[in-house]
């Protein structure tokens, strides 16, 4: 069953989604590979040269949609490795 009908909020949007990646940008402690990649997508998104061309019956969208779905999730993978630093007491 589907929980989009159930009456409950999931648990994150994707403009949450979307400003959490905007963080990882601009944090000074995100490593530049991870910062690389997911400038990498935004370009690629922006870009008007493609892999294959968007006027294509929508196999230009899909592969948009391959694409940046790969390097975000690569950026992802290489962040969860990353350790993780004690939270801070703000007082």
């Amino acid at each position: 069953m589907n929980d989009s009908f159930s009456g409950q909020q999931p648990n994150t949007s994707l403009w949450t989604t979307v400003a959490s990646y905007a963080r990882l940008l601009t944090r000074a402690d995100t490593p530049w590979t991870v910062k690389g990649i997911l400038l990498l997508a935004i370009l690629y998104l922006l870009s008007p040269f493609d892999f294959v061309p968007d006027w294509i019956l929508g196999l230009g969208l899909l592969d948009d949609l391959a694409i940046v779905s790969l390097l975000v999730g690569l950026a992802i993978r290489l962040v969860s490795r990353l350790p993780q630093a004690p939270p801070e007491n703000k007082k």
